[in-house]
């Protein structure tokens, strides 16, 4: 992709989080939405790390994950530096965790949202050049 279209797809992807992740840890801007992710991470902390024995409380589990959607969307926004790398690799995990937990509680068409963002995280993985990181 050329350089200004891809600084938009970055910019446009990392306000995508910083929104989902203001929605999950307060209902400022969406509370219909707030309210569901809400109810969603009920569930979410049952699968994991509930099937280790770990049991967390929703609301902490869901703020935890509100944060770490919002700092790492920013991260993302400042540069391509290494905290941006780890972002995105935080981004996709936190992503195909979701997809897990959501398939393992039988509500598999709530996927697709996770789906479609798991992917878009998978382009920026992919980086300026499809690498991040030149093999010598």
């Amino acid at each position: 992709m050329g350089l200004p279209i891809r600084r938009m797809f970055v910019v446009s992807v990392s306000l995508y989080f910083i929104y989902m992740g203001v929605c999950t840890v307060t209902p400022i801007l969406n509370s219909g939405l707030h309210s569901e992710l809400s109810s969603s991470f009920s569930g979410h902390a049952k699968v994991f790390p509930g099937r280790f024995g770990v049991h967390l409380d929703p609301e902490l589990y869901r703020f935890i994950f509100g944060l770490i959607e919002i700092v790492a969307g920013a991260l993302i926004i400042i540069g391509e530096s290494v905290w941006a790398v780890y972002s995105v690799w935080a981004l996709l995990t936190m992503q195909a965790f979701l997809c897990l937990s959501l398939y393992s509680q039988g509500e598999s068409t709530k996927c697709i949202p996770n789906l479609v963002a798991l992917n878009l995280i998978g382009v920026l993985a992919g980086g300026s050049h499809g690498q991040h990181h030149k093999i010598d």
